[in-house]
């Protein structure tokens, strides 16, 4: 007989944007891999790397990016965004398959309100499918199967320990979408420094590091 599921409480997916700074104090990559262990330990279920490539700072390939955690993470989520600004190539669901398959089912994409998600048919797949999300066009909220997440930008002014706290306290989806436009610093210090006070104030469950899928997980949420 199956184990029964159980809710596990407010979901916590933290995005980062596809920009390596052009100095580094620490290296890009190295830091990187550490905020996404970190994370990992901390609770957070899934990374997501945003697309840059308008911006004028060096962008990188959100699946690739992701391609390179793969074998140093568990169990994390990870999701590539896809810009709106161009087609999606045919080789985008051969990509995703991919990282889904090096991943053991963590992966999945997030596309813009609207978007034509990528085309599931052929041989590029076969199996389960990586977890499609959608963003919303006022960027306020981020929705999948059965899934809807606020979306927060910790600002200046209040902690972000604070900032979280009240997003959590009067959210009614499954849980937060926290944008990390500073980098792999900001969710390193967020990881070790807010998420156990978080717990601490009980608005969030204890750290349960179950390797499932990203699939899997979304399926438990509360």
């Amino acid at each position: 007989m199956p184990e029964p599921r159980t809710p596990r409480g407010p979901l916590l997916f933290a995005a980062l944007p596809a920009v390596r700074p052009r100095r580094d104090a620490v290296p890009w990559p190295r830091l990187l891999v550490q905020a996404a262990r970190t994370a990992e330990r901390a609770g957070i279920d899934a990374l997501v790397v945003e697309s840059c490539a308008a911006l004028s700072e060096p962008a990188l390939e959100p699946v690739v990016v992701l391609a390179s955690l793969a074998p140093r993470t568990y169990r994390i989520g990870l999701v590539a965004e896809l810009p709106a600004t161009r087609p999606l190539p045919e080789g985008t669901a051969r990509e995703l398959a991919s990282l889904d398959a090096m991943s053991e089912g963590r992966a999945g994409c997030l596309l813009p309100e609207g978007a034509a998600g990528p085309s599931w048919h052929g041989p590029s797949w076969r199996g389960p499918r990586p977890v499609v999300l959608t963003s919303s066009a006022a960027g306020h909220t981020v929705t999948g199967p059965g899934l809807s997440l606020d979306v927060l930008t910790p600002g200046p002014g209040e902690t972000v320990t604070d900032q979280v706290a009240a997003a959590l306290a009067r959210t009614r989806t499954d849980g937060l979408f926290l944008r990390f436009p500073d980098g792999p610093e900001a969710l390193l210090r967020f990881s070790v420094e807010s998420l156990p006070l978080l717990r601490e104030r009980g608005l969030l469950p204890a750290v349960r590091l179950s390797p499932l899928g990203l699939r899997e997980r979304l399926t438990v949420a509360a």
